[in-house]
């Protein structure tokens, strides 16, 4: 089973007037061999690690993050294809 983690960032993008916009953020931990508790695992998540992890500390503020779950995720995001934040930041 994939284990992801789920984000939605206040302002990374710009909507079709150029107005901050929220996106998301999926981060894919590889596979798990057990069922995992969403809820339990991201207690404990840092979101300035987090930040870093994917180059975004420096140019996102933690406040701005908010931890979301899969369904919200596919609902707000699931369908866009983005690049991916690897090939541009690191």
């Amino acid at each position: 089973m994939k284990l992801m983690l789920f984000f939605e960032v206040d302002g990374l993008t710009e909507d079709e007037y150029g107005e901050p916009a929220p996106a998301g953020l999926a981060i894919n931990l590889g596979e798990a061999e057990k069922q995992v508790d969403y809820q339990k695992l991201v207690r404990n998540i840092s979101i300035d690690g987090v930040l870093k992890l994917v180059c975004l500390d420096g140019i996102v503020r933690p406040e701005d993050v908010r931890i979301i779950t899969s369904e919200e995720y596919d609902e707000k995001y699931g369908d866009e294809k983005v690049p991916s934040l690897w090939a541009a930041c690191c």
